[in-house]
């Protein structure tokens, strides 16, 4: 199973790409989009965004051996040598949301609640500020529909008032791929529109989707590989750990696909 998402990481760039969403043909808006800055405003070059993705991968890779093992002391080390590497991640590229939002999850199952919280809040307020520049990126609208709705914020008392903003954002989501289906085909929408009806718990139209994508997209492509990851969770209630529901378990393989290919 993993070995198949593995096989498909090629093709995560070349997807994310089709819903960044420029939203004009101005030189300048277009580079600060394909341009990263550190806190201080120096530019980030290739070579440290490259590095920023290995530690992202190495933070991802401990916190699914976490998840995955029974043993406890296992499982602290695994978490430890997680935070350890996301942090690094950040030190590099402090302004993803997508990082802020692993933290979040890391600190949350290693027992650090307030580092959950406080991460998960830097998260939504990144979100929040990328869609004020860039309302009709599909991306950006899913991912913050996803972290409202699987997020740091299932756990809190305000969570019903979450669970009402990521039904917008899907919506949304659901909304822009509409419109701009003439933008791209039917097989680069079709992932996005799968996670938006998981998000929105309507089953019906997400087991459509899933054998839309075994119908059309190639066997090793991104979609392909997560459709049939959500036919198995469908299934059998289960994600790649075990959880207590198949809510948790639909809330876990949600977030895995903004963690693993920031869809």
């Amino acid at each position: 199973m993993l070995k198949k998402l593995v096989l498909v990481l090629s093709c995560a760039c070349a997807i994310n790409t089709c819903f960044a969403q420029n939203i004009a043909n101005n030189a300048e808006i277009v580079a600060d989009c394909n341009s990263l800055y550190d806190a201080q405003g120096r530019v980030i070059y290739d070579s440290d965004r490259n590095k920023a993705y290995e530690y992202e991968g190495a933070a991802l890779t401990a916190y699914r051996e976490a998840r995955s093992t029974t043993d406890k002391r296992v499982a602290n080390a695994k978490y430890t040598e997680a935070i350890k590497n996301i942090n690094l991640a950040l030190a590099i590229i402090p302004d993803s949301a997508e990082y802020r939002l692993l933290a979040a999850q890391l600190y949350r199952h290693r027992g650090g609640l307030s580092y959950a919280k406080n991460y998960f809040n830097q998260a939504c307020s990144l979100y929040e500020k990328q869609l004020k520049d860039y309302p009709d990126s599909i991306t950006l609208n899913l991912q913050y529909a996803i972290a409202c709705y699987a997020g740091d914020a299932r756990y809190y008392p305000e969570y019903e008032d979450y669970k009402s903003r990521a039904w917008l954002y899907a919506k949304q989501t659901l909304k822009l791929l509409e419109q701009n289906k003439n933008q791209y085909s039917e097989a680069e929408a079709l992932l996005p529109r799968l996670l938006a009806y998981v998000l929105l718990q309507d089953y019906n139209e997400a087991e459509k989707t899933a054998k839309r994508i075994n119908s059309i997209c190639a066997q090793y492509s991104l979609a392909y590989a997560w459709a049939e990851q959500y036919e198995r969770l469908a299934a059998d209630g289960q994600w790649l750990w075990c959880v207590s529901s198949r809510e948790d378990a639909e809330k876990d393989f949600l977030l895995y696909s903004v963690d693993e290919w920031g869809v």
